[in-house]
């Protein structure tokens, strides 16, 4: 196999502040914009309402974590990665067992064939010799 790798190589300080500006955007995309956007829609909707406690950016994020864990925890396997269990055997399960036990009963069988040969084997080795010993007496 001839595979190519794709390394990110850092030089210097200027590689530094380039891998942290990058990560920085990552948080700033992921997490700071869309929890600025909850801080809003809450202020917005706690504007409808006498002595709603108005949130600033921090809250927002915390906000934001607790929606998107809420949903990636709670989802019912339509995401790529969820958690859950399966109650059931899965149908990859049920076919390897299947395979499993193929293999096993094909392996007992070959098992009993080659001790029914080795047992003949023997027999036909004592029985070889004693006629050998027999012809050799005749001699």
């Amino acid at each position: 196999m001839n595979r190519k790798f794709s390394v990110i190589k850092i030089n210097g300080f200027k590689g530094i502040l380039l891998a942290v500006f990058c990560i920085g955007c990552l948080i700033a995309g992921f997490l700071i914009f869309p929890g600025w956007i909850c801080m809003h829609v809450w202020n917005y909707i706690a504007g409808f309402f006498m002595q709603a406690p108005v949130m600033n950016i921090a809250h927002g994020i915390l906000l934001w974590c607790i929606i998107a864990l809420s949903l990636y925890a709670l989802n019912k396997g339509e995401l790529a990665i969820s958690f859950g269990t399966t109650s059931r055997i899965s149908p990859n399960e049920e076919r390897l067992r299947e395979v499993f036990s193929k293999i096993n009963e094909h392996n007992a069988r070959n098992l009993s064939v080659l001790k029914h040969y080795k047992d003949n084997d023997k027999e036909s080795i004592i029985d070889n010799k004693d006629q050998e010993s027999d012809d050799k007496l005749m001699k």
